[in-house]
């Protein structure tokens, strides 16, 4: 019984497509706007980013964003460069200072 109501609901969703690419049907279209990718850190902005801005020292700033202090040193001498979530967590960071006593808490 439930392979009968699959086959149908395939079959249903098939032939909806085949009117669709004739024309006749009209089917549902979606858009959806991606988010645009998170900028690039140089170490100057980290480090700027750390002490003028956070007032922190390393190991308070690895604190704050859940990495290690080993990981903020190898930024801050541009051994490596923070990608992926690390660099949105600093750009969101970086645009609002009062949320890190939010996370600090």
């Amino acid at each position: 019984m439930k392979k009968n109501r699959m086959a149908d609901g395939l079959m249903k969703g098939l032939q909806q497509a085949i009117e669709i690419e004739k024309g006749v049907g009209k089917g549902r279209e979606r858009t959806r706007a991606l988010s645009r990718p998170a900028p690039k850190w140089t170490k100057k902005e980290i480090k700027k980013l750390r002490e003028e801005i956070f007032k922190m020292s390393q190991p308070e700033f690895a604190s704050l964003l859940n990495v290690k202090p080993p990981t903020i040193r190898s930024w801050e001498q541009g051994q490596r460069e923070p990608d992926g979530a690390a660099a949105r967590l600093l750009e969101i960071l970086a645009g609002d200072v009062e949320i890190a006593g939010k996370l600090a808490s």
